[in-house]
């Protein structure tokens, strides 16, 4: 085994391309303590069904080439990772959770409470979501709360000054019920740039074609007049900069909400322009640093190090 002789195995499925930018910063600390092994998958089925039931053969096939992973580490709660949680668990493998013990509006709430119970070691994001999970009866003794792995990736990102035209960002996961279109035309009435990011597909729909690195959608977040949609990222990374959000429907209604965000939950036409004018009145927020730790990768990684080695 060379260099990492004695050193244990971290297996880290990577389901999203932007997920593994953002975690660039936990690696780099994970890997002064062990072997982290990244594997990546990627889907180009429609329906849901197909979608999970590949990712489950995938893993599968992962776990057993590698026989040699002493952990598995699993972050958020994309509905891809349940069966890989499953398969985990069953295995005996250890995993190590990221990100549970949050609330949203949409079925993620279940998937990642599921995760939760699968998992050996919690890293959760906010106080609220630490509580959440000790009171699903996990040990506290396996739950703690560094902060934000996206949030402490943001506020890393160099910053770059912005002199041209105004700008909007949308970012809309649709959800079944809730149009795409109200959102086009609740934001005729602006007059400056609106740039519409790809969204992803869950539903079999996807809303927005514009595709960015990791660091050019952070520039995005900070730079922006307002954010309209239903990003998380709008509550947690948006939250440093204080770009006033408009947050969209049902799919974070639940999550903690820093200070720049307003929610709008009909997604509707005249809520919508009602909002984001007002939003564009109001003076940028002070940073809002409930989802933010300094080190949060350096803690995360010295504490599976104490625990596990």
């Amino acid at each position: 085994m060379g260099k990492f002789q004695g050193m244990k195995n971290i297996l880290f499925p990577i389901t999203a391309r932007p997920h593994m930018a953002r975690q660039q910063l936990l690696i780099g600390e994970l890997r002064k303590h062990f072997k982290v092994v990244i594997v990546e998958h990627q889907n180009y089925y429609r329906d849901i069904l197909n979608i999970i039931a590949d990712y489950a053969n995938w893993f599968r096939i992962e776990l057993k080439t590698r026989l040699d992973m002493d952990m598995v580490l699993i972050r958020g709660d994309r509905f891809e990772m349940l069966p890989l949680a499953m398969m985990t668990a069953y295995k005996r493998i250890p995993i190590i959770h990221i990100e549970g013990g949050e609330l949203s509006g949409a079925i993620d709430n279940k998937v990642r409470h599921a995760i939760t119970q699968l998992s050996e070691l919690h890293f959760a994001i906010s106080e609220e979501g630490h509580k959440r999970i000790i009171g699903m009866g996990i040990s506290p003794r396996k739950v703690f709360n560094f902060g934000s792995l996206d949030v402490e990736y943001a506020k890393n990102v160099k910053i770059e000054p912005y002199l041209g035209k105004p700008y909007i960002v949308v970012v809309f996961h649709p959800i079944r019920g809730e149009s795409p279109q109200e959102i086009d035309r609740g934001l005729e009435f602006y007059q400056g740039d609106i740039v519409r990011i790809k969204s992803n597909k869950d539903e079999g729909v996807q809303y927005g074609e514009e595709e960015y690195t990791a660091e050019q959608y952070i520039n995005l977040l900070a730079n922006a007049s307002c954010l309209v949609g239903n990003s998380s990222s709008f509550l947690k990374e948006a939250s440093i900069f204080g770009t006033p959000v408009v947050n969209l429907g049902s799919r974070q209604q639940n999550r903690l909400k820093p200070h720049n965000v307003l929610d709008v939950p009909q997604v509707e036409t005249k809520f919508i322009e009602r909002a984001v004018r007002y939003q564009l009145k109001m003076k940028r927020c002070p940073p809002d640093e409930i989802y933010y730790q300094p080190e949060t990768s350096k803690k995360i990684a010295e504490k599976i190090c104490e625990i596990i080695k």
